[in-house]
């Protein structure tokens, strides 16, 4: 049953991808999603391997089967430029992690770093802490959401309430429609968090905040504008030149990548003199 669950889904994933955009689309996802059930229930692990790197996930819905198999690899440029950076005792913030496929890859290059890994909803964050021991990983999930204060506000969550769920964002004009769930809660700032000895600077970020990436980054500029810090990635939604000025004031050079989307704009990462040869 296992076998040829995975063999439907493929095979339908594949049919899917040539339909998307006609009705028929509809009906193969239903399909694809049926056979994706039927093969978690015997909760497969699900190995991840992007630069050199590898980390193991059990997924225990079709929205995580999807972000590992499906997801991540539009990101693939990113991701394995991201690899090829990290030293081994880089502290990465992974702002924004999900179910932790950056923090666990990052983490397994780290021997004297560490991962500070960012996530506000709750079944996401759940399943972060189970991926990160899975990978052997010690790390203490964050799940204050980061804004440029301290402020009450509502984390707005989108097209499912599902764990792996991607579409969550404090920002309120994030377009995706009227939210499915609205959870209240409270903000804070990386700086402020550094500056209490909550979490140490970091020499590297990733940025995936559905449209909050400014005000994450203005909370942010004073760890970020120190010496240690020499990478920052962001993935942008609809602010790209926001987050590319704001960059380049924080005094990075930038960069883009096209991420293998049908939509959206492009990541962007900014580096100092350290990288800057990667790009020339």
């Amino acid at each position: 049953m296992r076998q040829m669950s995975l063999i439907c889904m493929t095979f339908v994933g594949a049919i899917g991808g040539l339909l998307r955009g006609t009705r028929a689309h509809k009906y193969a996802t239903l399909v694809h999603d049926s056979a994706v059930r039927a093969y978690l229930r015997s909760n497969p692990r699900c190995f991840v391997e992007s630069g050199g790197a590898r980390a193991v996930f059990t997924p225990t819905n079709v929205v995580e089967w999807g972000n590992l198999n499906y997801r991540i690899w539009e990101e693939d440029c990113l991701l394995r430029h991201l690899l090829s950076q990290v030293r081994p005792d880089d502290v990465f913030f992974d702002i924004g992690a999900n179910i932790g496929i950056y923090s666990c890859l990052v983490g397994s290059r780290l021997t004297d770093g560490t991962v500070v890994p960012f996530e506000p909803y709750p079944p996401n964050a759940d399943r972060l802490e189970a991926n990160l021991e899975a990978n052997g990983i010690e790390a203490e999930v964050i799940r204050s959401p980061l804004s440029d204060c301290r402020r009450a506000a509502e984390f707005n969550v989108y097209d499912t309430a599902d764990s792996g769920a991607q579409h969550g964002s404090l920002d309120t004009i994030y377009p995706r429609g009227t939210p499915l769930k609205r959870i209240p809660t409270e903000t804070t700032s990386g700086d402020t968090l550094v500056e209490n000895g909550l979490a140490p600077p970091p020499t590297v970020a990733k940025v995936d905040v559905q449209g909050a990436g400014v005000d994450v980054l203005t909370g942010l500029r004073k760890s970020l504008t120190a010496d240690r810090c020499r990478l920052v990635y962001v993935e942008t939604h609809n602010n790209y030149e926001q987050i590319t000025d704001l960059l380049q004031r924080l005094g990075f050079s930038t960069h883009s990548f096209r991420l293998s989307r049908e939509q959206g704009q492009p990541a962007i990462v900014g580096y100092d003199d350290d990288v800057v040869d990667f790009f020339e």
